[in-house]
């Protein structure tokens, strides 16, 4: 009679163990599911869902540099389509349009040999993007549409350096400045925290 009533008593706690898997399985998803709403899992996470397309109009400069827009626009335009979701596409198919002016581009000695020659200098980039959603679907003062203000828009620069005494020429340290001014440009187009 012993051995009847330990076997029911195991058959049910069994059975409330298996309940409660059941329970727990089926109301763990809801609860992190309510709680972790606003988060998305990967990289897509990153970026606004209601953006497929981005149109990059040629970069205005106030500079006098010859070509530094057109370098710039084919900066962004390489690291929109290396590290983003979105497409480029034409004005008239776009979701929405980064306009950037370049604003400021000049060149400071830092260092100078014994001999007063140049030895290091640094070459400044400053822009100010503005990113506009088109087709009406985000309203301007929600803070999580775009990262970058549609209002006043985002002042970024770069800096790079040059050390001529290392065979380092003036165009590969412009260029290395436009890179990582339109790496800071397309990281500012990731969903605000």
């Amino acid at each position: 009679m012993n051995q009847q009533v330990t076997r029911k008593t195991n058959v049910t706690s069994r059975q409330r163990y298996a309940l409660w898997t059941i329970l727990l399985s089926a109301i763990l998803p809801l609860v992190t599911g309510c709680c972790c709403a606003g988060y998305h899992i990967g990289p897509d996470g990153l970026y606004n869902r209601g953006i497929k397309t981005v149109y990059v109009p040629m970069v205005e400069a106030d500079t006098y540099r010859a070509a530094f827009a057109e370098r710039l626009t084919e900066a962004i335009c390489k690291k929109i389509t290396e590290q983003t979701p979105y497409q480029l596409a034409s004005p008239d198919r776009a979701d929405s349009i980064l306009s950037v002016k370049l604003t400021s581009e000049n060149q400071t000695v830092s260092a100078y040999n014994r001999y007063d020659d140049t030895r290091q200098k640094n070459v400044n980039l400053v822009a100010v993007a503005v990113w506009r959603e088109l087709q009406g679907n985000m309203p301007d003062d929600d803070p999580n549409a775009l990262a970058i203000s549609a209002r006043n828009g985002v002042t970024i620069d770069a800096q790079s350096f040059l050390v001529p005494e290392m065979g380092q020429s003036t165009a590969t340290a412009q260029q290395e400045a436009i890179d990582k001014l339109a790496t800071e440009i397309v990281n500012l187009m990731e969903v605000a925290w």
